[in-house]
């Protein structure tokens, strides 16, 4: 497969643009028409709905880009999201169901805790009026309400200490199964959805996604219990102690609620718009370090840095924007309480002049008013940050809804020995063998030989474009079958149909004829090794590295795995040996070194197929031959697909398939094809380069 390529300037500046054209659109849409005049005849103008927007048959085919992309911003199903978001939680219902009662403890002891002010101002009122307590008894009343307060201060400290160590360990439990389940079931994606995106932005599914999430569970949660239970508390005590003064408040409560409802609607989409940004942005920067070495051989630091520049402007504009109106919530609220509160306090004081209240009880009443608006603009600002983890919420939810690889095949690959009694049974040290159901569910036992055979293939990446046009090969049991062309010719491809990472269109590929479909993508990938032009390496010693070809596989198949390779040499000069610790992705060995412990790798693996994609491409010409020796050695037996642009590997192969725009124009041995003296003639001789 061909390696994606980096995100265009056009089409990072179109994005950037995108909010500006949408609004010169809306401008145009919704500006006056000019009248016509009765009798004359109009020019025909586009259609519009109800709503003045244009039919979606009448719009441009920018506009619908743009109507969609912006359809895409906005939430489909929060209610969805967070019904599937509560399923993640419910297995920690035990301790959220502490956390609760904790957090309405610690609540109900801060409210209620503000009542015993009012007798404070009762005896402070009485010293100064009637003078019927003298200082001792005064000092001595106020010291045992203030140490009541104490108290109930350190007891409500100490719950919303447990809670919060709790709460801590739940949400980590919380994000931790989520990941998850966000890893196994990228594991069963097909690659067609691995080609589509760019690993950054799947990457932000796991930082920034789940980091909101994490956040939602481990502060905004208790935050809004709290909150909540504190604003009904504390409009109860309010009605309580004065429901005339709380009923000229009602309109002020009733605008909150209505600001808080208006901004969360404008929120949501926001969100989602500056977490796609973020994907977006940390796409490219990963992008930009994996090939760090071409951008500073090719001199493009500088568009590079353009190229950023107008991604992380763009995520700079979504996050201002969400924030700016998210952040509108708090200083709004603020705004009507203060009102509300020079409200409370003028039609109190009128009320206590009237008689109709008592000094103290007013100053209770204002120290409620006052505090109101705090859980009120707490909620509001909780239930910004859950808009926001609702719209990672859905867009994790988005991968996990992706279908994965549909897989029908009943054939398995098992292996099986004769025992005693010269029966066949199954054993891991045994032959390869198909395992074929029958209808009566029995099952018959075809012996792996691996003859294969491509039949009519039609293949397309993209509808409408086919890249195989009927393509038809064979090999039989231990030949060695080659794939040679122009780069786009559709040689690759071959190989991504026989393992079944694509589907094949039209056509079939048998396996000892058996419909690759029939078979079970796991066995029939167990089936074959591939030495491929990406020599990928993990973090982790050389050793482990062969290893991943065979996990059980003892110190000494490693290591002959590594001389069949012609590996062993090179390994055994290295500080550690064996032990040698690799970087990722191997870049502290040449791209030759890591290509003969990829071939180790697939040497230990011992798999009855073999397919070859440009295996020497990263090599020198001396390494190949040491490669091709030992490959005599591991293809023995085996069959073999060869996919090589340089012509000296296939010329001992069975069989040659000359591809050209993704149709065979030659086919033949070696021999014969140089005796024919066309394309494979021209190719090598020299006389036609193959691009």
């Amino acid at each position: 497969m061909s390696e994606k390529t980096p995100l265009t300037e056009a089409k990072a500046e179109e994005e950037i643009k995108e909010e500006t054209a949408l609004q010169t659109e809306e401008s145009a849409e919704t500006s006056e028409e000019p009248k016509e005049e009765k009798g004359k005849k109009s020019k025909k103008k586009p259609k519009k709905n109800k709503k003045g927007k244009k039919e979606e048959k009448e719009l441009t085919e920018e506009e619908k880009k743009k109507a969609e992309e912006k359809k895409k911003m906005k939430p489909k199903d929060s209610k969805k999201a967070a019904k599937r978001l509560l399923k993640y939680l419910a297995g920690q219902k035990k301790w959220l169901f502490v956390v609760s009662l904790l957090v309405i403890l610690t609540t109900i002891i801060g409210v209620v805790s503000t009542l015993a002010m009012q007798p404070v101002y009762k005896i402070l009122e009485d010293v100064i009026k009637t003078k019927t307590m003298d200082g001792s008894q005064a000092m001595t009343g106020i010291v045992k309400w203030i140490l009541v307060m104490a108290v109930a201060y350190a007891i409500s400290a100490v719950f919303s200490f447990l809670y919060t160590r709790i709460l801590l360990t739940a949400s980590l439990k919380v994000v931790a199964n989520l990941r998850r389940d966000l890893f196994n079931h990228l594991e069963y994606l097909p690659l067609s959805y691995f080609d589509k995106r760019k690993t950054g932005e799947i990457m932000s599914h796991f930082i920034s996604d789940v980091s909101r999430i994490s956040d939602l569970v481990s502060s905004d949660f208790p935050n809004i219990i709290s909150s909540s239970i504190s604003a009904v508390m504390t409009l109860t005590i309010m009605i309580i102690m004065s429901w005339k003064i709380t009923l000229t408040m009602t309109a002020a409560i009733i605008v909150m609620v209505a600001v808080v409802m208006i901004i969360t609607a404008k929120c949501s989409p926001l969100f989602k718009k500056a977490q796609q940004a973020t994907a977006e942005c940390n796409g490219y920067v990963e992008e930009y370090v994996r090939g760090i070495k071409a951008v500073k051989i090719f001199c493009y630091e500088s568009r590079s840095k353009e190229q950023f520049r107008i991604l992380n402007e763009n995520l700079r504009k979504t996050g201002v924007k969400s924030n700016i109106i998210g952040g509108l919530m708090s200083p709004l609220l603020s705004m009507i309480m203060r009102i509300n509160y020079a409200l409370a306090l003028s039609f109190g004081v009128w009320l206590v002049l009237k008689g109709q209240m008592q000094l103290p009880s007013l100053i209770t009443y204002l120290s409620y008013a006052q505090s109101y608006g705090s859980p009120v603009a707490s909620i509001a600002s909780s239930y910004s940050s859950f808009v926001a983890a609702l719209a990672g919420a859905e867009r994790i939810f988005e991968v996990l809804d992706t279908d994965v690889e549909t897989d029908e095949g009943k054939v398995t690959l098992v292996r099986l020995v004769k025992n005693q009694m010269g029966e066949e049974v199954e054993d891991e040290n045994g032959e390869y063998t198909w395992k074929v159901p029958n209808e009566d569910g029995t099952f018959k036992y075809v012996p792996v030989k691996c003859d294969v055979d491509i039949k009519n293939v039609t293949f397309s990446y993209v509808e409408g474009t086919p890249v195989l046009k009927n393509v038809s090969a064979h090999a039989n049991s231990g030949e060695k079958l080659a794939f040679v062309g122009s780069t786009g010719a559709g040689k690759t491809t071959i190989t991504n149909l026989i393992n079944r990472f694509y589907e094949i269109e039209e056509g079939e590929i048998t396996i000892d004829g058996i419909s690759i479909k029939e078979i079970k993508k796991s066995s029939l990938r167990s089936s074959m090794a591939f030495v491929l032009q990406d020599s990928r390496m993990f973090g982790g010693t050389i050793k482990e590295n062969i290893r991943y070809g065979k996990l059980d596989a003892t110190d000494e198949e490693v290591v002959a795995a590594a001389k069949l390779a012609n590996a062993h040499s090179f390994i055994e000069k290295l500080p550690d040996g064996y032990d040698s610790e690799l970087s990722a992705e191997g870049v502290n060995i040449s791209m030759g070194q890591a290509q003969l412990l990829n071939i180790a790798r697939t040497a230990i693996a011992d798999k009855p197929l073999l397919v070859l994609d440009e295996a020497t491409s990263s090599v020198d010409t001396r390494t190949e031959r040491l490669i091709e020796k030992g490959m005599d050695k591991l293809m023995a037996d085996k069959t073999v697909l060869v996919i090589a642009h340089r012509l000296s590997t296939v010329r001992n192969s069975e069989n040659i398939i000359v591809l050209e725009g993704g149709e065979i124009i030659e086919s033949g041995n070696h021999d014969e094809l140089i005796a024919l003296g066309k394309k494979y003639y021209q190719l090598y001789t020299g006389a036609f380069e193959m691009t």
